[in-house]
């Protein structure tokens, strides 16, 4: 019996002619332009998976950087292989075709093409040991790897936050719930531009799939919010993502990553939560001297960072409120003012 989703089609060949998709109920547009590859394929864009153009690990597969030769022209790709190395993640069942097929869909929605900071889709391949996505996408490395790095500087700090919280801010506006928001499933290019390129989590929208229990598999460790488990899976909501944003802000101003202990006195909102008193800033010390720093905005994203991760959801702001406080940064103010203009003329 052939696999449905709640729109009626999940096949990836319905995926790329027709399926009642967007959030408006339009009709995709034929996708002849996406390219179907062969595992070779990928291995040789990759150069046999190659160690060194490995750029991230995430629970669902790895990523690696490529080239790939279309016509005349040698372009630079991104290749996401999907449950390589079952020590990362095992999957059960039709659990890792339904989530490439959706991720392929995501991606493909009319009003999510053309999103600057979401990974665009060039190929895939589906066979029965590889599935496997390529990007048009030349990755300079995880935000997780730049967080501790000293060439990560303040100024790119702040505006790649503010571009995040347009993001997610976009995507709820669109009845998305991402719930594995993380810094390693997002990468920055070489203008430093953060793209998303992991969803395996992502519910709603343009997909109408619903949230199942056993997602907690594949949550990320230390950007899952506390409430959710203690009332399950089911209570996911944009404050949950909310959550996540705020630990990653939280990364971004104390150069601290997420460290998986399982000891929640050395979790990373414990911690800002020990060391946050009410006027005083978490901003990692090798970061105030850096052009564009004001101490004000140190207290104010601070403070910022703390409302997000508020044990109680309905405490937290949503994405808009987190927008606009960003927006009251004397750094945005005087150095971006540029910044994000896809997102001011993409509002609705």
């Amino acid at each position: 019996m052939p696999r449905l989703c709640a729109a009626g089609c999940i096949h990836l060949p319905c995926i790329q002619k027709k399926c009642p998709a967007d959030d408006d109920d339009e009709d995709f547009p034929v996708k002849d332009e996406l390219h179907k590859l062969t595992s070779e394929d990928l291995s040789r864009f990759t150069t046999q998976f190659s160690p060194e153009n490995l750029v991230g690990v995430t629970h669902l597969g790895k990523l690696y950087r490529g080239k790939m030769v279309i016509g005349d022209i040698t372009k630079d790709v991104a290749v996401k292989i999907i449950g390589l190395d079952e020590r990362v993640f095992k999957y059960t069942g039709n659990d890792k075709l339904e989530r490439f097929e959706y991720e392929l869909k995501f991606l493909q929605a009319p009003r999510i093409k053309g999103n600057p900071n979401l990974v665009k889709v060039i190929g895939y391949c589906e066979e029965e040991e590889t599935l496997g996505i390529v990007y048009d996408l030349n990755p300079h490395d995880t935000l997780e790897n730049l967080i501790t790095r000293a060439d990560f500087n303040w100024m790119q700090r702040v505006k790649t936050a503010l571009t995040l919280a347009h993001l997610l801010n976009y995507l709820h506006d669109r009845k998305y719930l991402i719930r594995n928001f993380a810094p390693y499933h997002i990468v920055v290019d070489q203008d430093f531009t953060p793209i998303m390129y992991e969803f395996g989590l992502l519910v709603g929208g343009v997909l109408r799939n619903k949230i199942s229990a056993s997602d907690f598999r594949l949550a990320p460790y230390g950007y899952i919010d506390g409430s959710l488990v203690t009332h399950g899976p089911d209570t996911f909501t944009v404050r949950s993502d909310v959550f996540a944003f705020g630990i990653l802000l939280v990364n971004l101003i104390s150069k601290r990553v997420v460290v998986d202990t399982r000891d929640r006195d050395d979790a990373i909102n414990m911690w800002v939560l020990r060391e946050f008193k009410s006027g005083r800033s978490v901003v990692h010390q090798t970061l105030v001297g850096d052009p564009g720093f004001d101490p004000l905005d140190g207290t104010i994203i601070t403070q910022l960072a703390i409302q997000c991760i508020e044990d109680k959801p309905k405490k937290r702001p949503n994405m808009k409120e987190v927008i606009e406080c960003l927006e009251t940064l004397r750094v945005v103010q005087e150095h971006d003012k540029e910044v994000n203009s896809f997102y001011r003329n993409n509002s609705n």
